[in-house]
């Protein structure tokens, strides 16, 4: 029946050449036109997240970065992620390389929005989670969709005074802004100046990875190092002056992600390489500020541990002793992540009784047979207002789970409503009348 539906179609058309009809009218020929109205494709993901910030003012508020398809706030009331920058024409905003949600505010959130060190770079800053932004471009160049895009969190707020940001650089070293990120001017104390950007055409850096204020101490800042030198430097006096911090990981090691603890701990995940691929082995450090003493807690010390390094890094803010991990780049057996309840003494793998039974959002997760745990896993974080609530992130999607705090299968589902980053290389478009 088609070709025979084809065949016909082409005798008319040869009919009709044979035999032109006379000029239409103007009136004739015009075609019908009728108001379109459009949204979103629904995919349910498909891109690297390589970032997950949840809001530690309002319970049910997260953000979520993208390496080139822009910034997501979660939306409780929606129960759906609301892309935030779909009004935006330029295209290398798009990659986030950092967001920091304000430590007081919560309608405050702040974007370091550029996607390669070849591209413009500029600070984001919203008053309404997104729904209006003013925008400060800036001269330090960022990667949103370069190599090292899983460090983090480059951008920080000053929890006691939060009109001050720092943001740690990848080629210019240390930043600040001191009235809402409209003005930024080098730290000339810090003593890392950026190894400068990079001659060569996608050749990045990983530069300063994380910049940690400190809650419970007035004036004390920590920022990780993703080059080679020192792993981290603490200041104590709001960024007057500076130190290294001895000890710690081994010369091979780049601090790529960070968290502070209730505690006052830094729980500090390190690679041999700044990632996502091209890591093949990492640890998990702890460093107690309060005696200048590091503690190694990596989660599988064996000579024959799996390839791969570590990067993903969350903490319990009910319970600083709870904290998380994710492996990177560890593609045998697969990439997990570890928990621990102790501060690293004993540690839990999480994909030995995980399940993902309903992918049904992103169901191209199981185009090639059961969903796995992902790869990539660069983005790990623990809900500040429920234990149980933990999210990471994949090279492909964004999964969550509500039993991160409990024993037995935990259960784990794409957390993707809303989400529709994804690089479009083919469009095909249905033919016919058809709607």
């Amino acid at each position: 029946m088609g070709k025979r539906v084809v065949l016909t179609s082409a005798i008319a058309l040869l009919a009709l050449s044979a035999h032109p009809r006379p000029a239409a009218s103007h009136a004739e020929v015009s075609p019908a036109r009728a108001p379109y109205a459009w949204r979103n494709v629904r995919v349910g993901g498909g891109g690297f997240a390589p970032g997950i910030i949840f809001s530690t003012v309002e319970r049910g508020l997260a953000y979520l970065r993208t390496d080139m398809g822009g910034a997501y706030r979660w939306d409780a009331a929606a129960h759906a992620w609301l892309p935030l920058q779909d009004g935006n024409a330029v295209s290398s905003y798009m990659g986030i390389e950092s967001i920091a949600a304000d430590p007081v505010d919560a309608d405050v959130v702040y974007l370091a929005a550029g996607i390669s060190a070849r591209g413009e770079a500029a600070i984001w800053r919203s008053d309404d989670r997104g729904a209006r932004w003013r925008i400060t471009p800036v001269p330090f160049a960022m990667g949103g969709n370069e190599d090292g895009r899983g460090l983090g969190e480059r951008l920080a707020i000053d929890p006691h005074r939060p009109a001050t940001l720092m943001f740690g650089s990848r080629h210019d070293g240390l930043w600040r802004s001191d009235d809402p990120a409209a003005h930024w001017r080098k730290v000339d104390s810090f003593p890392v100046a950026g190894l400068g950007k990079p001659v060569q055409p996608r050749a990045t850096h990983g530069g300063l990875s994380f910049v940690l204020f400190d809650r419970a101490h007035l004036g004390r800042i920590f920022v990780g190092q993703a080059d080679p030198g020192a792993h981290l430097f603490r200041s104590d006096d709001g960024g007057g002056s500076w130190r290294q911090v001895s000890g710690g990981p081994d010369e091979s090691m780049h601090a790529v992600k960070a968290v502070l603890g209730t505690d006052g701990v830094v729980t500090m995940t390190c690679s041999n390489g700044i990632g996502p691929n091209g890591i093949t082995r990492g640890g998990v450090w702890r460093y107690d500020p309060a005696t200048d003493v590091w503690t190694d807690v990596t989660p599988d010390r064996r000579p024959d541990a799996p390839a791969g390094g570590y990067m993903g890094v969350a903490v319990s803010a009910q319970d600083p002793r709870v904290i998380a991990v994710s492996t990177v780049n560890r593609y045998r057996p697969v990439d997990t992540v570890w928990r621990s309840s102790d501060a690293g003494a004993h540690w839990d793998e999480l994909y030995q009784r995980s399940t993902r039974d309903d992918v049904t959002q992103t169901p191209f997760l199981a185009f090639d047979g059961p969903a796995d745990f992902g790869h990539w896993i660069a983005g790990l974080a623990i809900d500040p207002f429920d234990p149980g609530h933990a999210a990471y992130v994949t090279g492909a999607t964004l999964y969550e789970t509500r039993a991160f705090d409990r024993p037995g299968a935990m259960p784990w589902k794409p957390w993707t409503q809303g989400i529709e980053q994804t690089a479009i290389i083919t469009l095909i478009s249905p033919t016919g009348a058809h709607r």
